[in-house]
């Protein structure tokens, strides 16, 4: 049975280990999808379409998982009024829809599902501007630049992906999977800094 801990019960460490430990995770799950993406683009795998869509979808799944099942239903309110928390779950709920739309184009040329995908990582690499932190000046500084480039960095590769669509050139679905991965990357190896989550203090970037 799944052990659950009340949201408000984790201290600054285990919040720090706790969010890197999702990075990993999401961080890996991307690389998977950037990956995919790029075998597809390369016509090496014509099922990598498919495997690359659930992987997505899982990616949403996963992250609704670790925010929520492992707190009882009564906190969830809480989660979600969290400003960090709630991005989150928005950042997981289209993943979701972004996976299900590509698996429901399985790979046809269409246009308003094969948009959804792109525009989920320009919403997530915009979320990821404007992220909320938690912690000590320095620490919320760091983050913020951090997350910043992590952002731009989705986002390109959103728009890359949409221009890719209408125009139909092959070389841009080679391009938008690395920039994809740059950005699995940068996941997989982002690390709080020290002095997050101390103090509880909240910042949101600006743009």
């Amino acid at each position: 049975m799944l052990k659950q801990h009340r949201f408000a019960s984790h201290s600054p460490d285990e919040r720090r280990r706790l969010s890197d430990f999702g990075h990993i995770v999401e961080g890996a799950l991307l690389g998977a999808v950037a990956m995919l993406a790029l075998l597809n683009a390369l016509g090496i795998a014509a099922w990598a379409w498919l495997a690359w869509s659930l992987l997505l979808l899982s990616s949403g799944v996963v992250l609704l998982f670790l925010l929520y099942a492992r707190h009882p239903l009564p906190d969830w309110s809480a989660i979600w009024s969290d400003m960090q928390q709630h991005q989150h779950t928005q950042m997981a709920a289209a993943s979701v829809l972004a996976g299900a739309a590509e698996l429901v184009r399985a790979g046809t040329p269409n246009v308003i599902l094969g948009i959804v995908f792109p525009a989920m990582l320009v919403f997530i690499g915009m979320s990821f501007v404007i992220h909320e932190q938690h912690g000590t000046g320095k620490a919320v500084a760091q983050a913020v630049v951090r997350h910043r480039i992590l952002g731009a960095t989705l986002a390109i590769a959103g728009l890359m992906r949409v221009t890719e669509i209408f125009l139909g050139q092959p070389s841009l679905a080679f391009a938008w999977s690395i920039v994809l991965l740059a950005a699995a990357v940068q996941l997989l190896l982002y690390r709080e800094p020290a002095g997050a989550y101390e103090m509880h203090r909240g910042h949101r970037a600006q743009h």
